[in-house]
């Protein structure tokens, strides 16, 4: 038996992956409210800020998932689960998204990250003997 620390099972790892990703969205959210509350973002520049945050918030998600389960389309899976709960709280406030307009560019944003984190993720470890 090797000791160190037990490795969790997959599903934990896309879970923690992904309420990282929503923590670190609904945060960073908050953050940018204050800014604009405080007149110190304009409402021209909230937009590019929230892509560039939901960029950041698929990225660290899919990084720990990446990490904690060794499969490197973690990334991507937690990205899809984090824009699927964004997706689902979207059409049930507004009963609608604009596919064609900001709502695809988040949309977009959110793979991109997932795709980053997988990229970016640890390589897979080789085994001494």
């Amino acid at each position: 038996m090797a000791k160190g620390r037990k490795n969790p099972a997959v599903w934990q790892g896309f879970l923690a992956g992904s309420l990282l990703s929503l923590g670190v969205y609904l945060l960073g959210l908050l953050f940018l409210t204050l800014l604009l509350v405080k007149g110190t973002l304009s409402e021209n520049g909230s937009f590019p800020m929230v892509a560039a945050l939901c960029v950041l918030a698929t990225l660290s998600g899919g990084l720990l998932t990446v990490r904690l389960t060794l499969q490197r389309a973690g990334g991507v899976l937690t990205a899809v689960v984090f824009l699927s709960v964004l997706l689902l709280a979207g059409l049930g406030i507004w009963e609608e998204i604009a596919w064609l307009g900001r709502g695809g560019i988040l949309l977009l944003c959110g793979l991109a990250g997932g795709l980053l984190a997988g990229v970016a993720g640890p390589k897979g470890r080789r085994r001494r003997k």
